[in-house]
């Protein structure tokens, strides 16, 4: 007697049973020859077209699902599967074109509007996200996807408060010792404000000390149409030893997200100089505009060119031009690792460059006449030009805990240093072509205390033609709704 033989499975069936065993391409090459044999047959068409954008096979995936959706237009479950894919692409244009009539029917109306809240939510547009997430859950309450990325919205956009202090030190020579009281909260998703009181104490080398407290208001906004980004902030500032009972200062910024991951940005800003030991007794105001086109790719691209303006009160200017890139070696969730190159010139119209004492009791010519030198009250690059290696890592150990690191050194940098000497009895200032050495280094610990606040350690040390410098500095952050 011969046994029964069990049936052989249908070749889509083979297919799936194949991609759930992780054997995704020849579970194409079955759902190809099915295709071929069926080619309206709308169930094997959806199924190929999805393992083919698992192969990473995009072009071929997309040509799948226009024969499919021509084919079968009323084919929801197509609609929202090749929605998602073209989301997931950056083709979300046409993504949202798919899926948007889908949110006029019951039956799919909260898979649409998940998916054009996760469209919007990449995008930047948190405040029309909230509203599609907030919808599917009034609907479907155990919607996972739409659930994580609403509370993920609810928590970047809680109201705030941060503490921080600052000390530092450089060669002018200057100690500085800063706190800050910050605190925000949004008017939308969309619309931050923020707040922030800052006293500074700088201690010069003879003891004495300079007060300077500052206070400012900062507006931002993302208007997603457009791709607008909009920041304005004003608030005042008060040296203890100023004639002036109060100062003002402001900064607004306007910019334009582009396509390929470009965003330009203007910015005009009027804040006070506070760099050297005589812009601390002669208030010095600096007025700076900024032209920038800023590249940032999730995979770890970074780089940035810009050109800067900034005029002095006495009608001086210096003029910045910079560029930087970094590539990523290392682009993983637990570690990244990226190098690149900058390059910076700086040029001032005039030197401020002057006798560190200017009365002396000596004439020029006598040995004793110092002519050493220093910048007053101001720093004037004259012609320099720098290029850098500069690095950036990020370790992160645990869901709690960042290190981040990076700096930067010269291979190459070139100024015209000014010096003063003494000819026939006059002080003349000379001008001098030398190479030097900058270099900087950074590092920052974030450690996240339970959901809702987080402590950061950082800490800053580097040269330049100017000066040697250190920074170090903690904060704590505190967010009014845990993270998801």
């Amino acid at each position: 007697m011969l046994g029964s033989q069990a049936p052989t499975p249908d070749l889509p069936t083979q297919a799936q049973r194949l991609r759930d065993a992780g054997n995704i391409a020849a579970a194409a090459e079955l759902l190809r020859t099915q295709l071929a044999r069926e080619p309206d047959n709308g169930d094997v068409a959806r199924l190929l077209a999805q393992t083919l954008y698992w192969l990473q096979d995009f072009a071929g995936a997309r040509a799948v699902y226009d024969i499919a959706l021509a084919r079968h237009p009323e084919d929801t479950a197509l609609r929202l599967q090749y929605g998602r894919m073209l989301a997931e692409t950056g083709e979300r244009a046409r993504a949202r074109e798919l899926v948007t009539p889908l949110q006029r029917i019951q039956t799919t109306e909260v898979e649409a509007n998940a998916l054009l809240g996760t469209i919007a939510y990449w995008e930047g547009d948190l405040t029309t996200a909230q509203q599609l997430f907030e919808e599917v859950l009034r609907v479907n309450p155990t919607h996972a996807e739409a659930r994580r990325q609403h509370e993920e919205i609810l928590a970047a956009s809680a109201p705030w408060v941060r503490v921080s202090s600052g000390f530092g030190r450089d060669d002018q020579p200057l100690d500085r010792v800063a706190l800050g009281f910050e605190a925000g909260w949004f008017a939308t998703p969309l619309l931050p404000v923020t707040v922030r009181v800052e006293p500074l104490i700088y201690r010069l080398d003879d003891s004495t000390t300079r007060r300077l407290l500052a206070a400012e208001v900062s507006v931002a906004h993302f208007a997603p149409g457009p791709r607008l980004e909009t920041q304005l902030s004003g608030g005042v500032f008060r040296r203890s030893i100023s004639e002036q009972e109060l100062d003002w200062k402001a900064r607004a910024t306007l910019g334009v997200r582009l396509p390929r991951r470009l965003t330009a940005r203007v910015r005009a800003e009027r804040t006070p100089y506070l760099y050297t030991t005589s812009s601390l007794d002669a208030p010095v105001v600096v007025q700076t505009g900024t032209a920038l086109l800023h590249f940032e790719d999730p995979r770890g691209w970074l780089g940035e060119a810009a050109y800067q303006h900034q005029r002095f009160p006495d009608d001086n200017t210096i003029r910045t031009v910079y560029a930087w890139q970094l590539v990523p070696l290392m682009h993983e969730n637990a570690a990244e690792l990226q190098v690149g190159y900058s390059f910076v010139t700086e040029n001032a119209d005039e030197s401020r460059f002057v006798l560190a004492l200017p009365v002396q009791p000596y004439l020029p010519g006598d040995p004793r006449f110092s002519t050493t030198g220093r910048y007053a009250p101001y720093y004037t690059p004259s012609r320099t030009v720098t290029h850098s290696v500069i690095v950036a890592a990020t370790l992160r150990p645990s869901r709690s805990t960042a290190l981040r690191m990076g700096g930067g050194h010269a291979l190459r940098a070139t100024e015209d240093a000014p010096a003063f000497v003494v000819s026939s009895g006059q002080v003349q200032r000379t001008m001098t072509s030398r190479a030097f050495s900058p270099w900087n280094l950074r590092g920052s610990l974030e450690i996240a205390l339970g959901g809702h606040a987080t402590l950061s350690a950082n800490g800053e040390r580097g040269r330049t033609a100017f000066y040697d410098w250190w920074t170090t500095g903690l904060q704590v952050t505190h967010r009014f709704r845990a993270a998801p």
